[in-house]
């Protein structure tokens, strides 16, 4: 990398901070640095506190733990297009940033994601259970090449694909790619082959690697931690490269057609369901919204399925999932409207028929992942769930997807942003309050989640009954509050110029 490029990423985190306006979130910012740092030093530390059985087991899980990084590295980049923007594409326009820079940028910017950041805390724990009595310094740099091996070669793999869906027989030889890659993936599951996987996976390497700096088998432990480095110099060099190919490919896009005749569609029985049809539409037209909605819809259903996850987690899981549903759009749900928010604003009709589109389009959203996910974990699950489980799992996914509606409403109105959605790797928000929206809502669905769970230990069949009801209720008065403050004259005036002006 050079040093213009390095010169150039600095000088965009620093626009970037001073477009925070406000002081209080700049402190809160830092306040969670701070705190993260605290909890992975109180992760690190941890290993010396547990049972040698515990710690037994936790080392057992290290290669499939490295794993799960390994391809989340991977995926992550990929469903971004890329990976994420410092700053917007069109707001850099008339500067000579370089594809080095947007290639380090979305390196940089990796971290700023909640599940990115609970893999690393794993990381970091298994690699003080490995380590436990021995060099732990020298066991964190192999831990440390290995996340940096695998942050780069996922990020120059997803240039690579952005590159290839340029042309038409790029993007079918990238779904012809992405197909046979689940098929092979569903075979494995469902021939019993994917234990016999993880017992080879390659991440054994670096676990051996790692146990032997903490012994100090010195020439095992440079042999991987140099590997590892190389690769990842290796993928930042390919990575930068692939980068400046793919921004400077020319898409297709001007090679079909234009316009083209769309039939007329029959008018809808009311203003209500017009604005719902036109927020699907929306939400199916941006590539990143698409793209999205396309990974919830498989990749939790096919890990839920190849897990065989236990009826006992198969209650906290749908949560999850509604969580990262939330973040498609949920956060910022008057973004769909984009400019043509003025327009809309200015139709004579109830202003709250937007809110309350926005609130079905993104509960249809939630609930379906949340569904899917249920039914490929009922499928998979071994053994059979009790009548309790069953009305647990069922109102979980239900509860859960209410709170991100309601919380997603209320951060949609409180804070909104401008999002054009349009490019491949534009995203609903800026990267630090996705940051912030997704510890809102995974940190609730979780507590929802446990308390559910709870219930259904019980054995009694009206427990988690119990539990729904109050919190549905607080669901409901969240949304109706978020309603009326979008009656609200002021708030829905400011609401709509940040949409569709910024």
């Amino acid at each position: 990398m050079t040093t213009s490029a390095l010169t150039q990423l600095r000088a965009l985190f620093r626009l970037r901070w001073q477009m925070i306006r406000s002081d209080s979130v700049r402190v809160a910012m830092i306040l969670v640095l701070v705190f993260l740092g605290w909890l992975m030093l109180l992760v690190a530390g941890s290993a010396s506190r547990l049972e040698p059985a515990a710690v037994t087991t936790a080392v057992e899980l290290a290669p499939q733990a490295f794993l799960g990084f390994g391809l989340l590295a991977i995926i992550a980049p990929l469903t971004a297009g890329g990976g994420n923007d410092v700053l917007p594409p069109d707001q850099l326009v008339a500067f000579p940033v370089k594809p080095r820079t947007q290639f380090l940028g979305g390196i940089a910017l990796a971290p700023i994601n909640l599940v990115w950041l609970l893999q690393i805390l794993a990381l970091i724990a298994e690699t003080a259970f490995l380590t436990a009595g021995g060099n732990r310094l020298a066991g964190a740099a192999t831990s440390l090449a290995y996340v940096a091996a695998i942050t780069a070669l996922g990020q120059a793999a997803a240039w690579t694909v952005v590159g290839l869906r340029q042309s038409r027989r790029g993007r079918t030889v990238v779904a012809f790619t992405g197909a046979g890659i689940l098929l092979a993936v569903l075979v494995l599951v469902k021939t019993g082959l994917g234990t016999d996987l993880l017992d080879h996976s390659p991440t054994r390497a670096v676990i051996d690697g790692i146990s032997a700096g903490a012994d100090g088998a010195w020439g095992r432990w440079a042999l991987t931690t140099g590997a590892l480095a190389a690769v990842a110099v290796l993928s930042l060099a390919l990575g930068a490269r692939t980068c400046g190919w793919a921004l400077r490919r020319p898409g297709d896009a001007g090679a079909q057609r234009a316009s083209r005749v769309v039939p007329r569609r029959a008018a809808h029985a009311s203003p209500l369901r017009t604005l719902v049809a036109v927020d699907r539409a929306s939400v199916w037209r941006a590539p990143a919204l698409r793209r999205g909605g396309i990974v919830l819809a498989v990749l939790p259903s096919a890990a839920a399925a190849g897990a065989q996850v236990p009826s006992e987690s198969l209650i906290i899981l749908p949560g999850l999932v509604a969580a990262g549903a939330g973040l498609l759009f949920g956060i910022n749900a008057f973004c769909l409207d984009a400019g043509g928010a003025v327009l809309l604003a200015s139709l004579p009709h109830d202003p709250r028929l937007i809110a309350r589109s926005k609130a079905l389009v993104l509960t249809e959203t939630v609930v379906g992942a949340a569904a899917l996910t249920v039914v490929a974990g009922f499928v998979r699950s071994p053994g059979s769930p009790t009548t309790t489980q069953v009305i647990a799992i069922v109102l979980s996914a239900l509860t859960c997807s209410a709170i991100v509606v309601a919380r997603g409403m209320a951060g949609s109105v409180r804070r909104p942003h401008k999002a054009e959605l349009q490019g491949p790797r534009d995203a609903v928000a800026p990267p630090g309050a996705l940051t912030l929206a997704s510890a809102g809502l995974v940190l609730p669905t979780i507590i929802a989640g446990v308390v559910f769970q709870g219930s259904s230990a019980t054995d009694v069949w009206w427990a988690p009954l119990a539990v729904t009801v109050p919190l549905l209720a607080l669901c409901a008065w969240s949304l109706h509050r978020s309603m009326g403050r979008y009656a609200d004259p002021v708030i829905r005036s400011r609401i709509v110029q940040v949409v569709s002006a910024g």
